[in-house]
């Protein structure tokens, strides 16, 4: 979310506002980086999940194939009796969805719109049509994956044609796009550049070594570049403050074990995960015991590790406090109890799960911005379930290879007792810090890093100071420019005071003015020519004054020399 707001920023510091006008669009672009909030993603991948789940089953039974569809928990799944006569589950998870290929379309979509000529009406029917095309490629690409599993077996069918189905589906599904655009809605994706004809005074103005002509606008030199030093200097101080921030600002988003976790004899026996013992109270003690490990739930979930561990108290009257542990390489793969329980339900046209009680943030550390997930509900089996969960990072040593996973950590507590619920929530909270503590996050922040908090004081009295400054530069503009017209009234010449009333009729009639445009209009007016040099420098003359402005816009993809009235 902040490669944008970074790089609007450096625009603006490099260049100016009106470059930054020019390019927000690209920059926008740059949107479709940040990843959609898990619980979007969830719901509508769920959605559309259940419904081409539906549509591939009905083709399937169409066609013949032994399947029967299974939904009750979890993402909907296909069972296919092979022609071998084993039973094959197809899990059409988030994965499978489509929803990842609507991404990539809705992002090769917003790119056709920003380069392509046409009417409003017309983009929006691309977009439509897309997705259309896109839901019926994804349709097909989960038949043909099962289809082949029926034909071929499960190792042809997952190992070798799902690993290219997505790129596939992709690209053909552009191609498509590509299609429909300039066949159906006659939408033209790259218009040809048109050179616009010089005009008279465009030879001048380019032996002249000028950029633009002065008479029409049209760009003269386009491959002549000089940077200034000044550029060059903001440049430098630019690099060197962001390579300052860079290695003095610590900011961590997850804790970060203190060495590898040894799982070289099985994941059943990683070492130094939790501590051992923990203290809550003077009274209350608690035990660490490793329960099972759910691999069931690992291949489903498509996750390296579900362990199941329990803090069991000497205090037999307090409540045993059970770790849920869920590792994986991709943090998408660690879904949230909510999206489990709540909105995947949702999302098939379903009642949750459970009846959610509480559901809030709370933060386990002051010093470091580790915040955790605090959840009770009550079960149809007639019990509450208090949960306190967050994420984490840590590196593994298999024996083999050292790498980083991400790491879920769920509290949990069984109760049938829910008028308890806030004491529970207090224990929950003192284990949870004790075993973020363990974890030993990145306490040690530097100067510059606790400042920050205190810098936003001086942020925002340093926009109010920018925007004080400006109001002041307007205003002492505007009495500059009434002053300028009360002088001009008096003492400009006929011909000047012919020139800025010419202009400003014309500003009425279009925004942007080019100065053969201006130079028509007076001739026109007084029935003879005027002097075109003697036109320019009246023109130079009266943007001195503070009454028209020259600017620099974009025309069909290419810079144009204009007039601007100010008033």
């Amino acid at each position: 979310l902040s490669i944008p707001i970074f790089i609007m920023g450096v625009t603006l510091i490099l260049f100016n506002l009106k470059i930054l006008f020019v390019l927000i669009f690209p920059i926008l672009f740059l949107f479709f980086l940040v990843p959609p909030p898990t619980q979007f993603m969830y719901k509508v991948g769920g959605t559309m999940g259940n419904f081409n789940t539906q549509a591939s089953f009905t083709l399937l039974k169409t066609m013949g194939l032994p399947v029967t569809l299974s939904s009750s928990l979890g993402p909907p799944i296909i069972v296919l009796t092979t022609s071998a006569g084993e039973p094959l589950s197809f899990s059409i998870d988030l994965a499978c969805s489509g929803i990842y290929t609507l991404i990539a379309f809705t992002m090769f979509a917003t790119f056709l719109t920003l380069v392509a000529s046409a009417s409003v009406l017309k983009k929006i029917s691309l977009f439509a049509l897309g997705f259309i095309t896109f839901e019926i490629l994804n349709i097909i690409r989960i038949t043909t994956i099962i289809s082949i599993g029926y034909w071929f077996g499960e190792e042809i069918a997952m190992l070798i044609f799902h690993t290219v189905a997505g790129l596939l589906l992709i690209f053909i599904g552009m191609l498509l796009i590509l299609l429909i655009a300039e066949k159906l809605l006659k939408i033209q994706i790259l218009p040809t550049q048109q050179e616009q004809p010089p005009c008279s005074k465009c030879k001048k103005s380019h032996k002249n070594l000028e950029n633009f002509c002065t008479n029409c606008g049209n760009f003269l030199n386009p491959f002549k570049t000089k940077t200034s030093q000044k550029f060059w200097t903001k440049l430098f101080l630019l690099l060197i403050s962001c390579s300052i921030i860079t290695l003095t600002i610590q900011a961590p988003t997850f804790a970060i074990a203190p060495e590898a976790i040894g799982v070289t004899s099985g994941w059943e026996n990683a070492t130094n995960i939790f501590p051992a013992t923990i203290t809550a109270d003077q009274n209350v003690n608690y035990t660490l015991r490793f329960l099972y490990r759910d691999r069931d739930y690992e291949r489903i979930a498509y996750q390296d590790a579900s362990l199941m561990y329990a803090y069991f108290p000497t205090n037999t009257s307090t409540s045993t406090v059970y770790v849920d542990l869920g590792v994986a390489n991709s943090i998408s793969k660690l879904h949230s109890w909510e999206v489990c329980l709540i909105t995947w339900q949702i999302a098939q046209g379903k009642y949750p799960l459970v009846s959610v009680l509480d559901s809030r943030d709370i933060q386990l550390l002051e010093d470091v911005p580790i915040i955790a997930r605090y959840l009770v509900f009550e079960s149809p089996q007639n019990y509450t379930q208090v949960t306190l969960y967050w994420y984490e990072i840590a590196t593994f040593n298999t024996g083999l290879t050292v790498a980083q996973k991400y790491v879920r950590i769920s509290l949990i507590i069984l109760t049938r007792n829910s008028t308890n619920i806030q004491q529970l929530e207090q224990e929950l909270l003192i284990i949870g810090q004790i075993i973020a503590s363990y974890w030993e996050p990145l306490k040690t922040q530097s100067l510059i890093s606790l400042g920050v908090p205190a810098q936003q004081i001086l942020l925002v009295l340093s926009i109010g100071f920018i925007a004080f400054t400006k109001t002041a530069q307007q205003s002492n503009e505007w009495r500059k420019k009434t002053n300028n017209q009360k002088i001009f009234n008096s003492f400009a010449s006929p011909n000047e005071k012919l020139i800025l009333q010419t202009l400003l009729e014309l500003a009425q009639k279009k925004k942007t003015m080019e100065t053969r445009e201006i130079n028509a209009a007076i001739n026109k007016n007084q029935k003879k020519s005027m002097n075109y040099t003697k036109l320019l420098e009246t023109l130079n003359n009266l943007e001195e004054y503070g009454f028209i402005k020259k600017d620099i816009i974009s025309m069909k993809n290419r810079p144009r020399l204009i007039w601007k009235a100010k008033y």
